[in-house]
């Protein structure tokens, strides 16, 4: 899993850049803020490989079109509307852009929700002025692969460092 993690990261250069499958406004479907308006950054790139993951574009890194920050930010805003309630980051797994997102976060001024699978608690962590997680609990019985259990280890290292840092979150199993 670290190798993959390394090989997703953000290129790190003059211009920061992450693979993007899609920005789009829509609704929250489900968890805490279901009903309010989101602008959605759709992160391609997964550590996982789950057998019923609903963006099997999102997996593979190679899905995506590499974007800076501030094309991201000027997408974001040309979606704005006055009813936008929160920016959500979603996959893939976002988790493997923390830089990138803390980029775009330093840049805007909305409510910020991650969606993600928990595996990557260090990463968690370094996400600024995050209001809300939503983290996607993984059975044996959701891979296509043999069971690890680094994975469930992962996700309870995610939820109880959400908890000790006062985070609002939901799990969803």
């Amino acid at each position: 899993m670290k190798e993959l993690v390394k090989e997703l990261s953000v290129e790190r250069n003059d211009l920061m850049k992450a693979p993007i499958v899609e920005i789009f406004s829509s609704f929250q479907g489900e968890g805490l803020w279901i009903g309010k308006r989101q602008i959605f950054v759709r992160f391609a790139g997964c550590n996982l490989n789950c057998n019923y993951c609903d963006t099997k574009d999102s997996q593979n890194v190679n899905n995506g079109i590499l974007k800076s920050v501030e094309e991201v930010v000027k997408k974001i805003k040309e979606l704005k509307t006055p009813d936008l309630h929160s920016i959500s980051f979603t996959g893939g797994e976002p988790l493997l852009y923390f830089d990138f997102i803390n980029e775009i976060i330093s840049q805007i001024d909305f409510k910020i929700m991650i969606e993600t699978n928990g595996t990557l608690p260090d990463f968690l962590s370094k996400i600024n002025n995050l209001n809300c997680v939503s983290l996607d609990l993984k059975l044996p019985e959701h891979f296509n692969m043999d069971w690890n259990e680094e994975i469930f280890n992962n996700e309870v290292l995610s939820i109880k460092s959400l908890i000790a840092n006062k985070k609002t979150f939901i799990v969803k199993l």
